[in-house]
């Protein structure tokens, strides 16, 4: 998951070199400028703006990115610098990854090359001219040089509060000095985080899933209008219309966003993709199947195997993600109501032969949480996804057909009765 255009860090190898060439001979060439290191002196021409990209079709560009552009014509050069990157090349990437601890890092390239990425891609590119004093413009520029330093440039990705776009936020609030005035009343407040990823994935109904069943309650925090920052559109709307105070008087923050890129819609997503359609389909195929196995007295074991397995391979996920990484977002995660670790463990003793008196309990545990979670689910604090109420009512029952089938009271008559009971019924599986 995450709010930024991947890009791959060495695949622009060329054009770093190029940057970095250039930035060592104005470092030994200019004067220190605002009691920084020596940096590149902008001419009066040059411009800096915030770039906004659309999303992507690609799960990794689904939220959109942004960067920051330098364009001074009189110095011939064109940079982007982007706080999205990252070192595929690293041993530990997969790892790092997966565990919450990647480092992202500050890449500069030149303006052509990005935007040849997203023409490729065909996504829209938005410009907003930043409407600030040339010192302001040189002290920026300097403090994006400075952050581009080896020393300076990584940084520990967060989903939420620590990506491609809020590092500009915050850069912006740091390197201008001036007071800016956002109007809020632009955005629909009151919005969680979990919320305002939602529109960016109705086009991608597993994706929504996967996504909805990974993150925890930290993700229903009522996000802050300054929160609403780290995902681009937000941002570029933010911007949009923001002002500079000075004194009495406001002067606009950019003079507004055009397009310089002109890409295409993404393809809709058609109902008959979602995994609701397969959900009803395991919820029609179990009902069918407990009726079966109630009327012929033939249990089918392998199907709750695949079932709760299933079901329980998720509930690993879930506690993995929750304590065994850096992913603040996943913890205390109340999909671990329904889909926990023990349907996995469960159905190693799932047997015709043995083990009836753990089963029968274990399923009754189960059937009582799965009926009060289906009736208090509107009342959580964490909205489960509900298209997998089919899922989980299959689940019900199943549950309720084991109860059925190994009730207590033959388990607690003596072994010849037991054994008796073995012969009334057909165990398959």
């Amino acid at each position: 998951m995450a709010a930024c255009q991947f890009s791959f860090y060495y695949n622009q190898m060329q054009t770093r070199y190029a940057f970095l060439f250039s930035v060592i001979i104005a470092f030994a060439a200019a004067p220190p400028g605002h009691g920084q290191a020596p940096g590149f002196r902008l001419s009066s021409q040059a411009k800096i703006s915030l770039l906004t990209c659309s999303p992507g079709d690609e799960l990794y560009s689904v939220f959109g990115h942004s960067a920051i552009r330098v364009n001074d014509p009189l110095r011939e050069l064109d940079w982007v610098f982007n706080y999205g990157t990252f070192d595929f090349s690293d041993p530990n990437f997969y790892t790092n990854f997966v565990r919450g601890r990647l480092n992202y890092i500050l890449s500069v390239s030149d303006y052509r090359h990005f935007e040849q990425e997203y023409r490729r891609e065909r996504r829209w590119i938005w410009e907003q001219d930043l409407n600030i004093t040339q010192a302001e413009k040189q002290y920026l520029f300097d403090s994006l040089l400075i952050n581009y330093q080896p020393e300076n440039r990584y940084y520990l990705y967060d989903f939420f509060y620590d990506n491609c776009a809020t590092r500009i936020r915050d850069i912006f609030a740091e390197a201008i000095d001036r007071e800016t005035v956002f109007d809020y009343d632009v955005l629909d407040k009151g919005q969680s985080f979990r919320e305002l990823l939602m529109p960016f994935l109705r086009e991608k109904p597993w994706a929504r899933l996967g996504i909805n069943l990974a993150l925890g309650l930290p993700s229903d925090k009522t996000a802050t209008p300054w929160d609403y920052m780290f995902l681009p559109d937000h941002m570029m709307t933010l911007y949009e219309h923001a002002d500079f105070r000075a004194g009495e008087s406001l002067a606009e923050f950019t003079p507004g966003s055009r397009v310089i890129l002109q890409g295409e819609e993404l393809p809709r997503a058609f109902l008959r993709h979602s995994p609701l359609w397969l959900f009803i389909l395991v919820l029609m195929g179990t009902i069918i199947l407990s009726h079966f196995n109630l009327q012929s007295r033939k249990f089918t074991w392998w199907y709750d195997r695949v079932l709760f397995g299933s079901v329980g391979l998720l509930g690993l996920l879930i506690v993995f993600l929750w304590f065994f990484t850096d992913h603040v977002v996943t913890a205390w995660n109340l999909n671990i109501i329904w889909a926990h670790p023990l349907h996995f463990f469960i159905i190693f003793f799932l047997s015709g032969k043995k083990n009836f008196r753990l089963i029968n309990y274990y399923f009754m545990a189960n059937l009582v949480i799965l009926i009060l979670l289906i009736f208090s689910w509107p009342l959580l604090p964490q909205p489960l996804p509900w298209m997998i109420m089919p899922l989980v009512m299959a689940m019900v029952v199943r549950s309720a057909v084991i109860i059925r089938m190994f009730r207590p009271d033959i388990l607690r008559v003596g072994p010849q009765h037991n054994k008796q009971g073995h012969k009334s019924r057909t165990v398959s599986g």
